[in-house]
């Protein structure tokens, strides 16, 4: 019987240890894209404190171009190119 389990194992753990880090690799990028939205968020409350509406809104449109350069740039690999 440990010989079957050896053998289903030896056959499932690199299919297995390939899913694992696809995950880990799309939970990295989620987590990231959540803390670069998290810190726009505090940026811009921080604007409408220090100057209101109207810098609020600047700040908004500022940090959403600028994530918007960031994924382009993922997207292509981050090269830049």
């Amino acid at each position: 019987m440990k010989e079957k389990w050896r053998a289903l194992w030896g056959r499932a753990a690199p299919v297995l240890g390939q899913g694992l880090r696809a995950l880990g690799r799309g939970l990295a990028l989620y987590l990231d894209d959540l803390c670069l939205l998290g810190a726009g968020c505090c940026c811009t409350a921080a604007a409408a404190e220090l100057a209101g509406k109207p810098g609020a809104l600047i700040c908004a449109g500022v940090w959403l171009t600028a994530y918007a350069v960031v994924i382009a740039r993922s997207r292509r690999g981050g090269g830049g190119k």
